[in-house]
């Protein structure tokens, strides 16, 4: 029997939904007149989320074009055609931004093929929604959809104070986090690394000072692993706390839109790399001792800063493993990555994850409706630090300027390539991410993609 506070929070396993529900939830929207012969429309680029940067770039977009996958545009299928899509890394809220969520006065939105498809993993909530709908030339209610693509790991890095190496006996070389320790270091109520105690964590070395304060280095931009990490954190602790600029706030309060970049006041202000992206928070980690960030398990590895030549156990550089579950009042921890901190690329440890949708059930009612609320449990089988991201699409293009029937085309073709089991979602396995879970969510995302017409 599931329990009280899992039908509070909405938490089931990916894979269950009732018949009725999952008919209800299968048609997003009214599609408008029918698309264009498979791959016969234009190359299109989408923007945003960096965490989806190395899944578009280097799986995905290359294997539209290559994959034997009947859905894939490799010059065998439908009009033989090779439209290729080009994705630029920006960031989340940037993205959002660009189909017009939050726009400032002056600012447009732009939804040709330049701007044909927007990667999230800060998915719109319905006042964002409601922006971006309210862009269109003609009318038509429930067209934008929010679709989950992949599942990811959010990464929690560590550069050890000069001098210092750490182990524990969770993770020897490495140090292991319990959930009151991880929430406490972002909040700053623990600001010290001597206070970094769970299952033997200990720091040592030549001139190792364990009382060296923690810095914390987060994106400097509007991030859907900000987003995703925040939202965790509020299932440890949903108490309001000060924050930096002035006011009080909550970790769900600044989860998104332009509260997204505003952290709780600490002994140490919270330092930001110069530029967008992961990557860039990684390097900021990597040359600023003594400090903690985040970031995408895949992008993170990628800069080989943390694991294998750069980094990894028994450095000062690497990530840690976090709480997963207890056993008789003992935490157990798990690492972001089935293949722990190496060199090599695995993937996300988010298998048989459990997600939640705030109060209501998951997943939510429809592709079309909100997916901000979307997190995981503060208990789970594997890693817990896990979640979606999204690419947004329409079902009606023709209810946007500057659309046409060929890009709507091409977006549909890539989509439907991008969540085919044969295609994509094939394609995704050993690049540190996960596909997406069986059940519910695959079926409704293929739903989706199937949806998007002109």
């Amino acid at each position: 029997m599931m329990s009280r506070f899992a039908r509070r929070r909405g938490l089931l396993p990916a894979c269950i939904l009732s018949a009725g529900a999952l008919v209800a939830m299968a048609a997003p929207g009214t599609a408008g007149a029918s698309l264009g012969e498979q791959c016969s429309g234009p190359s299109v680029t989408g923007q945003g989320a960096s965490v989806e940067k190395i899944a578009q770039d280097s799986v995905w977009a290359p294997a539209f074009n290559t994959s034997s996958d009947k859905l894939a545009c490799n010059g065998k299928t439908g009009s033989k055609g090779e439209p290729v899509i080009t994705y630029t890394s920006t960031g989340s809220g940037a993205g959002l931004k660009s189909w017009g969520a939050e726009l400032k006065e002056g600012e447009k939105a732009l939804f040709d093929v330049t701007n044909a498809f927007i990667g999230t993993s800060e998915a719109p909530n319905s006042s964002q929604i409601a922006e971006i709908e309210a862009q269109q030339t003609t009318s038509t209610p429930k067209t934008l959809e929010t679709i989950p693509v992949v599942q990811l790991a959010i990464a929690v890095i560590v550069n050890l104070p000069s001098g210092c190496t750490a182990t524990s006996t969770a993770a020897p070389g490495r140090l292991v986090l319990n959930n009151a320790t991880l929430e406490g270091i972002f909040q700053g109520t623990i600001s010290t690394w001597s206070q970094i105690t769970d299952d033997g964590d200990k720091l040592s070395g030549a001139g190792c000072n364990a009382e060296t304060p923690i810095t914390r280095v987060v994106r400097q931009d509007q991030a859907g692993t900000t987003h995703i990490l925040k939202r965790y954190l509020d299932l440890v602790s949903n108490e309001s706390f000060e924050l930096e600029g002035g006011g009080t706030g909550t970790w769900n309060g600044i989860s998104e839109g332009t509260l997204n970049t505003t952290w709780p006041k600490g002994p140490v202000a919270v330092v930001k790399p110069k530029s967008k992206g992961d990557a860039e928070e990684a390097a900021k980690v990597s040359t600023t001792p003594g400090s903690i960030g985040y970031g995408n398990l895949a992008e993170i590895r990628s800069t080989n800063l943390f694991s294998g030549s750069g980094g990894g156990p028994t450095t000062a550089r690497f990530w840690v493993e976090l709480q997963h579950s207890s056993k008789k009042g003992k935490a157990t921890y798990s690492d972001p990555s089935t293949n722990g901190d190496a060199a090599e690329v695995g993937n996300a440890n988010c298998k048989n994850t459990a997600y939640t949708n705030g109060v209501g059930s998951f997943p939510p009612p429809a592709i079309t409706a909100p997916w901000n609320e979307v997190t995981t449990e503060t208990t789970e089988k594997e890693y817990t630090l896990c979640g979606f991201t999204y690419v947004l699409a329409f079902t009606t293009y023709s209810a946007y300027p500057g659309t046409t029937q060929a890009e709507a085309t091409t977006v549909n073709n890539y989509l439907r390539f991008v969540l085919d089991k044969k295609g994509g979602q094939k394609e995704i396995t050993n690049h540190d991410y996960l596909a997406l879970p069986k059940g519910t969510v695959d079926t409704e995302a293929v739903a989706g993609a199937a949806a998007i017409g002109f």
